[in-house]
């Protein structure tokens, strides 16, 4: 698989899954891509989530449908130069779902909470 096919299946679906690490089970979550780059955002804030193992190990994966691809989880530099484009593409795939659910998070911290999903192997 090419990085520009995998760029294709995730933007054909709403709804993703990822794990931390290789004992953790999939959970669902969505992810963006832009500019061939995949990325996440924490939305609830626990003490010991999937963010959490990917700040310590970012060895996980990704799921989408049937597919599943080995990633490093990190957490990418020049945040202010990412967060407008990835942004961009929630609003692009989430729709109208995008600006109501920001009415019940805090921006600023969720937009700080941005993993980029580093597939290995393609």
């Amino acid at each position: 698989m090419t990085i520009q096919e995998l760029e294709k299946l995730v933007k054909s679906k709403k709804v993703h899954q990822i794990r931390a690490g290789r004992t953790h089970r999939f959970i669902d979550i969505t992810i963006v891509s832009t500019e061939g780059r995949f990325f996440v955002r924490q939305y609830k804030f626990r003490k010991k989530s999937w963010y959490d193992v990917f700040l310590i190990s970012p060895d996980g994966q990704m799921k989408i449908g049937d597919t599943i691809i080995d990633i490093d989880g990190i957490v990418p530099e020049c945040l202010d130069v990412l967060n407008p484009k990835v942004n961009k593409a929630y609003r692009k795939l989430l729709g109208l779902i995008y600006p109501i659910m920001g009415l019940t998070y805090n921006r600023k911290k969720h937009e700080a909470s941005i993993l980029e999903l580093i597939p290995k192997n393609l």
